[in-house]
């Protein structure tokens, strides 16, 4: 895919667009592809994001964090921001051997949803509209759908489809 996107001359190729749909299995996505889809300007894409992933790869201790997992969700986010934003140490808190306590994560799943789409507003310079979340036959949140849009130039008539396609009956009951 970056390969597609990087040799392909989209910005003299007039008139040219097209929709991409990521669907993953697992958080196999790379930041790298999402952004080199991005910089076309003429891609558009459809994300289920690995809301359930990254969610569990993101223990809620930080020590249980392990290099390899951390890594992943680096790979995934683009950036290792993520935890400083997620996770902070309890002020004043203890243990009962008198030590600090390590950092906890204090984001739930939509604070990581919303992280996401701040991610990829950052790269999509056209839209990103609210995500479509999906979820277990249990109720708990599985993936997030993202539509973005690359090109600042065709937000609205992109928008206006991804937001019929969104607004269906039809799916709305599988959530």
């Amino acid at each position: 895919m970056r390969e597609l996107c990087r040799t392909t001359p989209w910005r003299r190729a007039k008139g040219i667009r097209g929709v991409i749909f990521l669907d993953p299995y697992g958080m196999e996505v790379e930041w790298e592809t999402v952004k080199a889809i991005a910089q076309t300007e003429a891609l558009d894409v459809w994300y289920l994001f690995p809301l359930m992933g990254i969610y569990r790869q993101a223990a809620k201790n930080a020590v249980a964090i392990d290099d390899k997992k951390r890594a992943l969700i680096t790979r995934v986010l683009g950036t290792d921001e993520w935890e400083d934003a997620w996770y902070d140490t309890p002020v004043g808190q203890k243990d009962m051997f008198d030590h600090h306590q390590t950092a906890i994560r204090m984001v739930n799943v939509d604070t990581i949803e919303s992280y996401v789409k701040s991610r990829l507003e950052s790269v999509f310079k056209g839209a990103v509209l609210e995500p479509f979340r999906t979820h277990t036959k249990k109720g708990a949140p599985l993936a997030s759908l993202f539509f973005a849009v690359s090109n600042p130039r065709a937000v609205k008539v992109a928008t206006n489809i991804a937001s019929y396609i969104l607004r269906q009956p039809a799916r709305r009951g599988r959530r």
